[in-house]
C-alpha cells in the first residue's frame, strides 16, 4: 500500500528589491511500506533540503576525507607508470640540451683560435709588451700570450652563454639564474681590469715624474717617487672596487680614513720637524711687514704743512736757492 507523505525544504530567493524572502518547497512522496526509507524522488532544482547539524558534520566529514588505498601494488605502479610518463616526455629536451653543449663547445673554441690568430696578426702582443702587460703575465705565471688570454675570455664567455641555453631548453631554472648572473658581473670585472692596467700606467709614470723632478735637490726624491706611485695605484684599487661592487660602504670609509691619517702623520711632521724652519718663515715674514710700515712712516713725515709732499731737489738747487 502506498502512503503518501509532504516533505518540506526552504530556500531563499531574491526580490525585484534585493530583499531575500522566504519560500517553501514541498513534494509529494509516494513510497510503499516495502520500500527503503530514502527511495525519494529528487528535489527541485531551485530548492535546497534542509539538513540536521549533525548531517552536514558527516557531509563535510566524507567530501574532504582521502580515498583509502586498498591495493598497494596498483598505487606504486600507477606512481612508477607517471614517472616513466613524465622522463620520456622530457628525454626530447635532455637530448636537445646535449646537442647544444656539444655544438657550441666547439663552435666557440674554433671561433676563439680564430681570434687569437687575428689579433697576433695584428701584433696586439707587440702593443702589450711595451705596455707591460706581458711581464705581468709571466709574473703571473700565466702560459699563454695577450692575444690568447683574450681570446681565452671570449671563448669561456660563450660557452657561458651556451650552457645558459642548454639550461632553458630543459627548464632548470636555478643554473639559468646562476649563469646569468655570471654573465651580468663578467663585463664588470672586465672593466675592473681595465681600470687596474690604466692606474698602473698612471702610477708608473707618476713615480718617474717625481723621482727626476726631485732627484736634482732631494735626497730622497726615490722614496717619495714610490709614494706617488702607491697613492695612484691605491686610487685605481678603490675605482676598480667600486665598479665590481665589492664592499663599496667599506672602501669609502677606508678611503677617507687613509686621507686623514695621511693628512695627521703630514701635520705631525711638519710641526716637529720643521719647527725651526717655520721659524724663520714667520721672522722674515715679521721683518717684510716691518719694513713696510717703517717706508710708510716716513714718507708721511716727509710731507709739507699743505699736505703736499716736499719736493724733492738736488744739492746743488738747494745751495742755490739758499745765496738767492
Amino acid at each position: 500500500m502506498n502512503v503518501p507523505t509532504v516533505a518540506f525544504c526552504g530556500s531563499a530567493v531574491g526580490t525585484a528589491a534585493g530583499a531575500p524572502r522566504s519560500r517553501v518547497c514541498a513534494r509529494i512522496v509516494s513510497r510503499s511500506r516495502g520500500s527503503p526509507p530514502n527511495a525519494h524522488p529528487p528535489w527541485p532544482s531551485h530548492c535546497s533540503p534542509r539538513l540536521s547539524v549533525s548531517d552536514q558534520i558527516r557531509r563535510e566529514k566524507r567530501r574532504h576525507m582521502p580515498a583509502a588505498v586498498t591495493d598497494l601494488p596498483t598505487a606504486l605502479l600507477t606512481g612508477l607508470a607517471a614517472g616513466l610518463a613524465t622522463l620520456i616526455s622530457a628525454i626530447p629536451s635532455i637530448l636537445g640540451a646535449l646537442l647544444i653543449l656539444l655544438l657550441g663547445w666547439i663552435i666557440t673554441g674554433a671561433l676563439a683560435g680564430a681570434l687569437a690568430r687575428g689579433l697576433r696578426a695584428v701584433r696586439v702582443n707587440t702593443a702589450a709588451d711595451r705596455a707591460g702587460v706581458t711581464g705581468v703575465l709571466q709574473r703571473a705565471k700565466v702560459r699563454s700570450d695577450a692575444a690568447g688570454v683574450i681570446a681565452g675570455v671570449v671563448k669561456w664567455y660563450l660557452r657561458l652563454i651556451v650552457i645558459l641555453m642548454a639550461a632553458d631548453a630543459v627548464k632548470l631554472t636555478a643554473v639559468s639564474t646562476i649563469v646569468n648572473q655570471v654573465l651580468a658581473f663578467i663585463p664588470n670585472l672586465l672593466v675592473a681590469v681595465l681600470i687596474l692596467a690604466a692606474f698602473s700606467w698612471l702610477a708608473s709614470l707618476a713615480r718617474n715624474l717625481v723621482t727626476a723632478a726631485l732627484q736634482p735637490t732631494m735626497a730622497n726624491a726615490k722614496t717619495i717617487g714610490v709614494l706617488a706611485y702607491g697613492a695612484t695605484f691605491g686610487f685605481g684599487v678603490i675605482a676598480a672596487a667600486t665598479q665590481i661592487g665589492v664592499a663599496t660602504t667599506l672602501i669609502d670609509i677606508m678611503f677617507v680614513g687613509i686621507v686623514g691619517a695621511l693628512a695627521l702623520a703630514f701635520g705631525l711632521a711638519f710641526g716637529l720637524g720643521g719647527r725651526e724652519e717655520a721659524a724663520r718663515m714667520w721672522g722674515n715674514m715679521r721683518g717684510a711687514v716691518g719694513n713696510v710700515v717703517t717706508e710708510g712712516a716716513a714718507a708721511t713725515s716727509d710731507k709739507s704743512g699743505n699736505g703736499r709732499p716736499v719736493e724733492q731737489r738736488p744739492v746743488e738747487q738747494r745751495e742755490r736757492a739758499i745765496r738767492t
